[in-house]
């Protein structure tokens, strides 16, 4: 069994919590990682995991349209979002992932806290007239200006996760 792991980074956080994922899954199957801006080819994979940082709820654009286009019918999502997973916008998250691995045999989700991009913090706060009310644009600005990195503690859980349902996936199909 082959595995590929493909992430989108903004500031390098979904980037290091890629690399943790891949050095736990390599340890049970072999697998290879690659940023999705090398539009790697997915022919000859068994799996993918796809890691992207979270834009208005769901995968950034350009890893979006990688998990819409993936052909490997085995897939697992993790993402890092400016705030926390456990809270009312990561349990959000949670769903659309979920959403999104109605037609794949799942490989799970998992979400890590991420810093937000300081440029994307100005860019709200320059924002005049939004369609956003006031009250949520201010909770949007304090949210993203309180958000952190993922700890290694948090990276390291992610890694066990997928290496764990990918371990279990090679244990189904050998199976089979």
């Amino acid at each position: 069994m082959k595995g590929i792991i493909l992430y989108s980074t903004r500031t390098g956080n979904t980037k290091k919590m890629a690399e943790v994922i891949y050095e736990k899954v390599k340890e049970i199957t072999e697998v290879e990682i690659f940023d999705i801006k090398d539009k790697k080819t997915l022919e000859g994979y068994d799996f993918a995991l796809v890691g992207a940082w979270v834009d208005r709820g769901k995968p950034n654009p350009q890893a979006l349209k990688y998990i819409e286009k993936v052909k490997i019918k085995n897939l697992g999502l993790f993402c890092t979002l400016g705030a926390m997973p456990n809270s009312e916008h990561g349990q959000k998250v949670s769903r659309n992932l979920e959403k999104l691995l109605e037609d794949y045999t799942s490989l799970g989700t998992y979400l890590c806290p991420g810093k937000v991009d300081p440029k994307m913090v100005k860019r709200l706060e320059g924002l005049v007239g939004m369609a956003v009310p006031k009250k949520i644009k201010e909770k949007m600005i304090t949210t993203s200006k309180n958000s952190r990195n993922a700890t290694e503690e948090e990276l390291e859980e992610a890694g066990e996760y997928f290496k764990n349902k990918i371990n279990k996936f090679l244990k189904a199909y050998s199976e089979k």
